[in-house]
């Protein structure tokens, strides 16, 4: 694949990325105001309800984590589409990206795997944003 066709496809990625970022940062805001929300009106010694709220927690921090990754391998994508010798950061947030989502599949598969698919497809994304970071360093020797 050419150096210039890689580009243009890591710049799309790049701002699908960017949204996907936006909309992580909304999720892991409401999940916080949600569990917010729950510790506010539970009563202390209902030890489900805590539980609850240190899992939607959880969550929300697993979200905001995803979203800070997604921003970053965004605007690395976006500064490898228009000059491929910065393309090294992100093809190492790319590799952060494919590790992720390699364990985001094995908890989706440990956790009765209702989202499979769309854990399979973030992997696939992940690994191809990888291959054309690769692609782009190589060329831009």
């Amino acid at each position: 694949m050419s150096l210039e066709k890689s580009q243009k496809i890591v710049k799309v990625l790049g701002i699908l990325s960017i949204i996907g970022a936006v909309a992580s940062f909304i999720v892991a805001l409401g999940m916080f105001g949600l569990g917010g929300v729950g510790v506010a009106n539970m009563d202390s010694s209902n030890s489900d309800a805590v539980q609850g709220a240190g899992i939607v927690f959880g969550l929300g921090i697993v979200m905001l984590v995803e979203g800070v990754i997604s921003l970053m391998q965004g605007i690395f994508s976006l500064r490898a589409a228009k000059d491929a010798s910065k393309a090294q950061p992100l093809w190492i947030i790319s590799i952060i990206g494919v590790v992720l989502a390699v364990f985001s599949v094995i908890s989706s598969f440990t956790s009765g795997g209702q989202d499979v698919l769309t854990e399979i497809f973030s992997l696939i994304i992940s690994c191809f944003t990888f291959y054309l970071a690769n692609n782009i360093k190589k060329l831009g020797r």
